[in-house]
């Protein structure tokens, strides 16, 4: 019954976190981007039900798609912490985060916290551990510390010169060097070394971020009046998923697990899409007469492309390998593929398109080339993530659930 009750109030309180984090999203969007209708097009009560309609789906499918987290990270990792005391979680996490060569001392930690007696004690001992593990080692310090000053120096020094040289870009050339630098930060605090157990995948997710802020860095210089449509939070969004992308693919995290499958899935899922969008936009402009098929079926992809973008290969690397974590790490790799790289095809696209014709890459109308960036932004590094995490968590749930491991038969006890 306890464990009922506490499987229970995990879900209660899963489900009630993603109904808050959605409720201020919209309280932001409502506040500062808030839907506009055409009264002669339609009435109001129409467009307040379309709109909690809209506002209601999303919230659901998170909902639905942190349960399944759940019910995984409970089958698994969860359970194991579900029959600890507080200090032991606190260790047990602590020596999660350790380097492969430490992790005989952390399980030795953990294996002596199971014979110290009191609570306050076993707090004393946990906490002291943690510290230990947490707290960079004596020959990590001097590289620590130039690290620190060179991301420092960096970010100071930079940014001003970037803005003068490509104004515009300043806010978020600070943000990149920032947390790259605090990601480098990381790496050597937790002795983490740069590891490529997935060349393949590793190179084009490097060169897919060097290809989107090119792209960006091109098209602001050639182009200053496009500053105004790259606003801060754009900024900060694109540096944070460039800087997440590059961590991934230099210093996977360990959690994710060792599947090499899963990142190649994850990249091959990007490349075939971005190359089957350019195909296609190729033949819509320069081969067929009348292109408003293709171009609908551009425009069908666009938005329901990413629930089969990031489901097909969540879906594949778990039932390959049986196994939950794969299909996640699927996700990852496609969604640090495919934004970076889908990103820098539109932009240079964009400018392609829009100095033949002087249209916008996503409207048949003429409009301000800067309009590009603001509809890359949006489309691909914010409606894409949006769509596409929860349907890899589906994915990867739906596989790891119908094709599980059998159990292991207990062996009978004999008399």
């Amino acid at each position: 019954m306890s464990l009922s009750w506490s499987r229970l109030r995990w879900q209660i309180l899963t489900a009630g976190l993603v109904v808050g984090v959605w409720t201020v999203v919209y309280f932001l969007v409502i506040t500062y981007a808030p839907m506009a209708y055409d009264p002669a097009v339609e009435t109001k009560a129409k467009m307040d039900f379309s709109t909690a309609v809209i506002l209601f789906m999303p919230t659901a499918v998170y909902v639905v798609a942190a349960q399944v987290l759940l019910y995984f990270w409970l089958s698994g990792p969860g359970a194991r912490l579900s029959k600890m005391d507080p200090p032991q979680r606190l260790l047990a996490l602590a020596v999660a985060t350790l380097p492969d060569r430490r992790r005989e001392w952390g399980a030795a930690m953990v294996g002596e916290l199971a014979d110290v007696q009191g609570r306050s004690a076993r707090w004393r001992f946990a906490l002291s551990c943690a510290r230990a593990a947490l707290w960079p080692r004596p020959g990590n310090l001097p590289v620590l510390v130039l690290v620190a000053g060179a991301v420092v120096a960096a970010t100071v020094l930079g940014a001003p010169a970037i803005e003068a040289a490509v104004p515009g870009l300043d806010v978020f050339a600070v943000t990149f060097i920032g947390m790259a630098g605090a990601l480098a930060l990381l790496g050597v605090l937790r002795s983490r070394r740069l590891r490529f157990p997935t060349p393949a995948p590793t190179i084009l997710v490097i060169g897919s971020v060097v290809a989107a802020i090119t792209a960006v860095t091109v098209f602001l210089y050639q182009e200053p009046s496009a500053a105004e449509f790259l606003s801060p939070v754009d900024a900060v969004q694109f540096a944070a998923i460039a800087a997440a992308s590059l961590w991934v693919a230099l210093a996977s995290p360990r959690s994710l697990g060792t599947s090499r499958l899963a990142a190649h899935l994850g990249a091959a899922a990007a490349v075939v899409t971005v190359v089957w969008q350019l195909l296609l936009g190729y033949i819509a402009n320069n081969v067929l007469s009348q292109p408003e098929p293709l171009q609908a079926l551009g425009g069908l992809f666009l938005v329901f492309g990413p629930t089969v973008i990031f489901f097909l290969p969540a879906f594949f690397a778990a039932k390959a390998d049986r196994s939950f974590r794969s299909g996640l790490k699927a996700g990852v790799w496609t969604f640090v593929s495919y934004l970076p790289l889908v990103f820098s095809m539109w932009l240079f696209e964009a400018m392609r398109l829009y100095a033949a014709t002087g249209k916008l890459f996503l409207d048949v109308d003429p409009g301000p080339i800067g309009a590009n960036i603001d509809q890359a932004m949006f489309w691909c590094l914010t409606f894409v993530p949006v769509v596409g995490i929860p349907c890899a968590v589906f994915g990867a749930g739906i596989a790891a659930y119908v094709f599980a491991r059998p159990a292991e038969p207990k062996p009978v006890a004999t008399q």
